[in-house]
């Protein structure tokens, strides 16, 4: 397979997809603009396009001039069933939730401006949203000062069972800078 460049106006959208995906063209340009134009479209020999709908949306509307591409070679049939497996096979994968609430917590140490990898605020506070909140509380205190110099803070942390490994890797972190110790409980 060659990646080739072409501009985008030559590309034409496969007029059976049946994806709704307007709404997602804006996460996907921030995507590009932020990490360059990564995952070529690709598209059959007249340049339909098979798998790279939004890509190309989002190059439209931020004004490239060229993305990458892949011309496949497939009959009729395999084109209409690669474009329906390529974008249904990507819904199957599942988070591994813990997992990526760390990630996403180190971007965010990192400074990293999360609003770009296509979580919606909500996703982002569900994911995030105890550790900010928690930390925030603490930041914001009045009395910060006298809380920091404080022998001791409390801080009552209820979750439910399949997060326990966000919460235990979150303390890990805690603990390696000397801010706490764990006490745990059981209902």
């Amino acid at each position: 397979m060659q990646v080739e460049q072409i501009n985008p106006k030559k590309l034409k959208p496969w007029e059976k997809n049946p994806r709704i995906n307007d709404h997602a063209v804006e996460s996907v340009s921030k995507s590009i603009a932020e990490f360059g134009f990564n995952s070529p479209i690709l598209c059959d020999e007249n340049y339909r396009i098979l798998a790279g709908h939004t890509r190309w949306k989002a190059a439209k509307k931020m004004g490239l001039e060229t993305v990458p591409i892949i011309v496949l070679e497939l009959t009729e049939t395999q084109k209409n069933a690669f474009a329906v497996a390529d974008n249904k096979t990507a819904e199957i994968a599942k988070w591994d939730l813990p997992e990526l609430s760390c990630l996403l917590e180190d971007l965010k140490i990192e400074e990293f401006n999360l609003d770009i990898l296509g979580f919606d605020f909500s996703e982002l506070d569900d994911l995030l949203g105890v550790t900010d909140i928690a930390l925030a509380k603490m930041e914001d205190s009045p009395d910060q000062e006298e809380t920091v110099n404080c022998k001791e803070y409390h801080l009552l942390v209820s979750c439910k069972s399949e997060y326990k490994e966000k919460f235990v890797s979150l303390y890990e972190k805690l603990k390696q800078q000397s801010w706490c110790e764990l006490e745990t409980a059981s209902r």
